[in-house]
């Protein structure tokens, strides 16, 4: 059994109230983080439940699955039906189409335990029973869906060496190995004029290309809390095309939060970022060639 934690960071009152033979009720407790940082708390029980600051509020109704648990590193799954009604909202959107907007892309879940002595006394503590990320949704209708949450072992799934010989940089933009700071590049900006799911106008004028293959981070609006890769960034109307589309189009005014992007190239990273001492592609390799 995975160690629980009281509201002292400790294990021992969970511990206790489980071995007292005494009566005690559980919640289930659903967390999902957005791919923007925007983080949903849903209560399993009939009430809101609260601890160590956190409040997991009424909202759709979630039926799990059981826990398929996997030997070794294989992946393990996780059901969960989502039965939404007229009040669920994301910020502001119904819960349906926004899921079908593709709005939980990229989102993280997490399925906690409560106990409590009883409904009317404070939580003793929690015990995590999944975590992992969403990596599918089918069968949505007008009022649920179904999504799967594979385990973290998932990120395991990679059919290649750590390091490849090849021209573009093997680095991640922003990542430890890149030692970029995206914080010292993020800039502020705001929807000028209603657009599309996938391309609207902005109020940035940095030079083309400044934002393309970069990431935008809606802070407002109906969006708010999402983030997308940058397909392209024009600066004559600071037009900014998305790889994948929003779940709604963006209002005027709607802010955001914006990254540069990076190609991988020696010169870009160069010129764009001054941080050649940390490139590490190896652009002098022959190209492979066939002898006629």
């Amino acid at each position: 059994m995975r160690t629980p934690t009281d509201a002292t960071g400790q294990a021992g009152a969970t511990v206790a109230l489980l071995n007292s033979g005494a009566d005690f009720v559980m919640a289930d407790l659903y967390t999902l983080t957005l791919s923007g940082g925007l983080v949903l708390r849903w209560s399993g029980a009939a009430i809101p439940i609260s601890f160590n600051g956190a409040t997991w509020g009424l909202g759709p109704v979630l039926e799990r699955g059981k826990i398929s648990h996997k030997i070794g590193v294989e992946v393990s799954t996780l059901d969960v039906t989502v039965s939404a009604n007229a009040g669920d909202l994301i910020n502001g959107v119904h819960l349906i189409p926004f899921v079908r907007g593709n709005g939980l892309d990229g989102a993280t879940f997490r399925l906690d335990r409560a106990f409590l002595p009883d409904w009317s006394s404070p939580v003793t503590g929690i015990v995590n029973d999944f975590s992992g990320r969403v990596t599918s949704i089918k069968n949505i209708s007008r009022s649920e869906f179904e999504l799967t949450v594979s385990s973290w072992t998932v990120l395991l799934n990679v059919n290649m060496g750590p390091d490849l010989f090849q021209t573009q940089c093997l680095n991640t933009l922003y990542d430890a190995n890149c030692a970029v700071s995206k914080a010292a590049l993020a800039v502020s900006g705001a929807v000028s004029a209603t657009g599309a799911v996938s391309s609207f106008n902005t109020n940035l004028t940095a030079a083309d290309g400044r934002y393309s293959q970069g990431q935008i981070v809606f802070t407002s609006g109906a969006n708010a809390g999402l983030s997308r890769a940058v397909k392209s960034y024009a600066q004559v109307g600071g037009v900014v095309s998305l790889v994948l589309p929003l779940p709604y189009a963006p209002a005027v005014g709607d802010g955001f939060t914006i990254y540069p992007g990076c190609d991988l190239t020696m010169a870009t990273c160069s010129t764009k970022f001054a941080n050649l001492a940390n490139f590490r592609g190896q652009p002098f390799v022959p190209t492979a060639e066939t002898i006629a």
